[in-house]
C-alpha cells in the first residue's frame, strides 16, 4: 500500500473515530476546567472587584509579576501547584492513549464504543506507562546531548556570521535539525505502542527492540508519513496563532471568541492526534500483515488415453 494511499485511509479512520474525538475532547476540557479554577478563583480575590479585573487577562506578564511578588514567601505551594498538574496529565496522555490505539487497531472489525474505549485505556496502562519511562530516558539523552552536538556543529558558522543573515540562517538550520530529530523519536515510540496493541503483547523491552529493527528497514517511508501529518499539525497552529492575534487583547466578548477559539484548535488537535495513530497502524498492519503474493502453478495434465492423431 503506497504512503498516500495510507494516508487517505488515515484520514478517513480520523473522520469516522469523531465520536471518541468529542470524547476526547471533554476529558481534555474537564481536566483542564479542574486545573484552572484554582487560578481563577485568585483572579477573582484579587482583582475581581477592581478597575483591572475588567481588562486583566490571564497570563499577562504584568499580573504574573504582581503574583510572584505577592506570594513569594510560598513557593512550595506553587512549585506543587504546577508539578502535580503535569504528573496528573502524563498520566492521563498515557491511559488516554490506550483507548486511542487500541480502538483504531480493533478497525473494522470492532465499532468504537465507550465502553470499549475505556476497556483499552485501562489494558494498555502500564505498558505504556513502561514505553514512557524508555522514552524518557531517551528524551534526556536527547536533550543533555544530542541537542548540544547539534548547536556545537552549528556554532562556528554562526559566531564567525559577518552579518544577521548567516547567523539567522544557521540558527534556522539548526532548530529544523533539532525538530527532525525529535520528530524521529517520537515517532518510534508511537511504533512501540502501536506493535504492542497490534501483537497484544506485554513484552515491553521486545517490542522497543523489535520496533527498532522495523523502523530502520522502512526508515524513510515511515518517517514520510509521519512528517505529512506533522504539516497538517504545523498548518493548523500558525493558523490559530494568526487568527488568534486578530481579537482585541481586553474586552469580555473577545475573551469568550478567544476561548471558543482556542477549544476549535484544541478539538482539531486531537484529531490529528488520531491521525498520527491510525496512520501509523494503517503503515504497521500493512508491512507486518502483508498478504503473500499468489504463486503460479503448473497444471499437470494427465495422459490422455485416447490414441494420438
Amino acid at each position: 500500500m503506497g504512503i498516500l494511499k495510507i494516508y487517505g485511509k488515515g484520514l478517513a479512520t480520523s473522520v469516522k473515530s469523531f465520536r471518541m474525538i468529542i470524547t476526547l475532547w471533554l476529558i481534555n476540557l474537564a481536566f483542564a476546567l479542574v486545573i484552572v479554577a484554582p487560578l481563577y478563583l485568585l483572579v477573582q480575590k484579587d482583582f475581581g472587584h477592581s478597575l483591572a479585573g475588567g481588562r486583566l487577562r490571564v497570563g499577562d506578564p504584568a499580573w504574573l509579576g504582581e503574583m510572584a511578588l505577592k506570594y513569594r514567601d510560598i513557593p512550595p505551594a506553587l512549585l506543587g501547584g504546577i508539578l502535580l498538574p503535569v504528573l496528573l496529565f502524563l498520566a492521563l496522555y498515557i491511559f488516554l492513549n490506550g483507548g486511542i490505539i487500541g480502538r483504531l487497531a480493533a478497525l473494522p472489525e470492532q465499532k468504537i464504543t465507550l465502553a470499549g474505549f475505556m476497556a483499552d485505556c485501562g489494558k494498555y496502562f502500564w505498558r505504556f506507562f513502561r514505553v514512557f519511562l524508555a522514552a524518557l530516558v531517551c528524551y534526556f539523552l536527547l536533550f543533555g546531548f544530542v541537542f548540544r552536538l547539534v548547536s556545537a556543529v552549528f556554532k562556528p558558522w554562526i559566531d564567525s556570521a559577518s552579518n544577521e543573515l548567516p547567523s539567522i540562517i544557521a540558527s534556522n538550520l539548526r532548530t529544523l535539525v533539532s525538530v527532525l530529530i525529535f520528530t524521529i523519536v517520537q515517532m518510534y515510540f508511537d511504533y512501540v505502542k502501536v506493535s504492542l496493541v497490534a501483537e497484544d503483547s506485554r513484552k515491553v523491552v521486545k517490542a522497543i527492540f523489535s520496533c527498532l529493527r522495523f523502523v530502520l528497514k522502512r526508515f524513510f517511508r515511515a518517517w514520510f508519513l509521519y512528517l505529512l501529518v506533522g504539516v497538517l499539525y504545523l498548518v493548523l497552529t500558525v493558523l490559530y496563532v494568526k487568527v488568534n492575534g486578530l481579537f482585541p487583547r481586553y474586552g469580555a466578548p473577545w475573551l469568550a471568541v478567544a476561548v471558543l477559539w482556542a477549544q476549535i484548535y484544541i478539538l482539531l488537535r486531537i484529531g490529528i492526534k488520531v491521525l498520527f495513530f491510525a496512520t501509523e497502524i494503517t503503515f504497521y498492519k500493512s508491512q507486518k500483515y502483508k498478504i503473500p503474493k499468489e504463486v503460479p502453478v503448473a497444471v499437470v495434465t494427465e495422459p490422455s488415453s485416447q490414441p494420438a492423431i
